[in-house]
C-alpha cells in the first residue's frame, strides 16, 4: 500500500533552513553526494515525490548553479503551485494547483505500489498533515541549533505522532520515524 512520507533533515531546534532558506548546515552530515545517513533507502522505496512551487524553484536554482542534472530522473514529480513555472530537463512533472485532497489519489496511483515523498517544504508538509494524507514523517535531526528559519511544517493544526524507530548514526544524526495518527 502507498504511503505519503515526509522525509526531512532539521536543527536540534526544528529548522529545515535558516532565516536565509539555506540547508548548507546539513553539508557536513551527509556523504560524498550530499545525502543524509538513510536516504538511499528511503528514496529506493519512493515511487513518486511531491515539491511545492518555491522549494521547486530553490532546487532548480541549485542544480543549475552545481551544474547537475535533476536527480529524481525516472520517478514522477508533482509540484503545487500557484504560479507558472519552467519545466526541467530529464524531469517527470506535472504541475497541480488546488486542495490536496484533490490530487492525493493521482499522486498515489503515480507511485504504483511504491511510497509518495513529500519533499517540501514546510508549508506543502503543513497542507498534507492537514488534510490527513501524511501517513509518516521521517525526521533526521542534526547537532546544530540554528535559533530561527523554516520549521518542519507550516501550520496551525495539532497532530500526534507515534515513533515507529529511532536510529542514531555515528555522525550524531538521530533519525526518527513516526506514525501520524489520523485526524
Amino acid at each position: 500500500m502507498t504511503s505519503f512520507k515526509y522525509y526531512v533533515g532539521a536543527s536540534i531546534d526544528g529548522f529545515i533552513a535558516d532565516s536565509a532558506g539555506e540547508t548548507r548546515w546539513l553539508e557536513p552530515f551527509g556523504d560524498a553526494q550530499g545525502a543524509l545517513p538513510g536516504f538511499q533507502k528511503f528514496f529506493d522505496e519512493v515511487g513518486a515525490i511531491v515539491i511545492g512551487g518555491q522549494t521547486y524553484l530553490w532546487l532548480v536554482k541549485q542544480l543549475t548553479a552545481l551544474e547537475r542534472p535533476w536527480p529524481y530522473a525516472g520517478k514522477p514529480v508533482w509540484v503545487f503551485t500557484h504560479h507558472e513555472l519552467p519545466s526541467t530537463p530529464g524531469a517527470d512533472l506535472t504541475f497541480v494547483r488546488g486542495d490536496i485532497d484533490l490530487w492525493s489519489h493521482d499522486i498515489a496511483r503515480s507511485a504504483g505500489q511504491q511510497d509518495v515523498w513529500i519533499l517540501g517544504g514546510a508549508q506543502l508538509a503543513g497542507r498534507f498533515l492537514t488534510a490527513g494524507v501524511l501517513d509518516e514523517l521521517q525526521l533526521l535531526t542534526v547537532p546544530v541549533v540554528l535559533g530561527s528559519g523554516v520549521s518542519v511544517f507550516d501550520t496551525k493544526t495539532p497532530a500526534d505522532f507515534t515513533l515507529i524507530n529511532r536510529t542514531a548514526h555515528e555522525n550524531g544524526v538521530l533519525e526518527d520515524r513516526y506514525r501520524i495518527a489520523a485526524p
